[in-house]
């Protein structure tokens, strides 16, 4: 069982729900699995035998020590920080367990959408491979979601799941301290994002540079420990304006420090979790990493949310603005990754309103196709100083704010 849940988010409460006493008609366990024929036949049940099956399928969960946790979530953002951080929780735990999660004021197609969403995520392989963790989870709706807003989580016995990294077992690694974590950073985003120390900036633009930072810490090695940290970021930028937080920045330095490919998978899940509704509309994220190699960042040649160009765009790219080209080398256009090579793991999660309108160019690539690209204006003249500095300035640099860490 589990054991609490505490409160996860300022904008969430989770109690336990007590479904009222009343003469209970047991529905049968087969509306956890409803085929089509019995699908029609719940759709062709008028709302209050709905109601009565539904109340009736959650107090046979409560009978079973199911906790039911009934979720004040009523926008996407919260629902998907309550969920995450009851993942986080259930992830603790070594054994199966069971939760359904109450959410009254969240559409069931929103819901659906989520459950439909994790389904397929489960299937990625070459995703999941990286996010073990999450292999342990299967998450759907109760009734097939055809009677009532109610997801269900389960997670599987810990030694029924083949363990490949350290981090599946979600422990908080004690070498990262916050506030080294955060003095690095501050020196990585004074020199390269707000570009106070040095010319080489992403560029924000004069609104995203002014706007205020501000530094959150999630020392967990847990993919959905990060995710609720990563939402409980969202839902506090959604609550306070740009004048409080302009962008936030969330280090995570035990996720992937030393395995590229593991926080790939984590930045592309974030970026997926923010996308599911639309949450890009609103926000840009930046994903930084301390070996980050764009040309490993799936997909290797389409635009990655979040991550930089890929690297067979730049020189068209240089080309579509104007900008000399036949002085750079490959080699030299490599060191555009030290935009995103930061101390330790982290995400910049910047307002959109803080941002310039994108400008979107046509540009054409060495093998013939035209391809639609946008930040021209911020990415090129940066490929341009980057090709032209030395690689060991640039790693002496990092280098200087990885001592932070020590």
């Amino acid at each position: 069982m589990i054991s609490h849940f505490g409160a996860f988010c300022y904008l969430i409460s989770l109690c336990v729900a007590f479904v009222p006493s009343s003469e209970r008609i047991r529905a049968h366990s087969t509306i956890f699995s409803a085929d089509a024929e019995e699908a029609d036949l719940i759709r062709d049940l008028d709302e209050k035998r709905k109601a009565e099956l539904y109340a009736n399928l959650l107090r046979d969960l409560q009978i079973e020590g199911v906790p039911l946790l009934e979720c004040d979530a009523d926008q996407v953002h919260t629902l998907q920080a309550a969920l995450w951080a009851t993942m986080g929780q259930l992830s603790e735990q070594d054994y199966e367990e069971r939760a359904c999660l109450i959410f009254d004021k969240i559409p069931i197609a929103a819901l659906q959408a989520l459950v439909d969403d994790f389904l397929v995520l489960k299937t990625q392989e070459s995703q999941i491979e990286h996010l073990p963790e999450l292999s342990r989870f299967t998450v759907s709706l109760l009734g097939k979601g055809l009677l009532g807003p109610a997801v269900i989580l389960d997670i599987a016995n810990k030694t029924d799941i083949a363990s490949t990294t350290e981090q599946e077992k979600g422990e908080v690694i004690p070498s990262f301290e916050e506030f080294q974590c955060s003095a690095a950073m501050k020196a990585f985003m004074d020199r390269v994002v707000v570009g106070t120390s040095d010319d080489i900036t992403i560029g924000l633009g004069n609104e995203g540079s002014a706007a205020p930072i501000q530094y959150r810490f999630s020392p967990s090695s847990n993919v959905c420990a990060t995710l609720s940290s990563f939402w409980n970021c969202i839902c506090e930028l959604m609550s306070l304006s740009d004048k409080e937080i302009g962008t936030c920045c969330l280090q995570i330095p035990a996720i992937g420090s030393n395995d590229l490919q593991r926080f790939a998978a984590v930045s592309q899940l974030l970026s997926r979790s923010l996308c599911l509704y639309r949450g890009d509309s609103v926000f840009s994220l930046v994903h930084f990493h301390p070996q980050y190699d764009r040309s490993i960042i799936n997909p290797i040649d389409k635009p990655a949310f979040g991550h930089l160009p890929p690297i067979s765009w730049l020189k068209p790219m240089l080309k579509a603005n104007g900008d000399d080209t036949d002085s750079l080398d490959d080699e030299s256009l490599l060191n555009v990754n030290f935009l995103r090579r930061a101390p330790i793991p982290a995400i910049n999660i910047v307002r959109n309103s803080l941002l310039d309108d994108p400008k979107i160019v046509t540009i054409e690539l060495d093998n013939g196709p035209m391809e639609e690209a946008s930040g021209l204006e911020v990415y090129c003249p940066n490929i341009s100083k980057l090709a032209v500095t030395d690689h060991s300035k640039l790693q002496a640099a990092l280098d200087a704010e990885i001592a932070h860490l020590s």
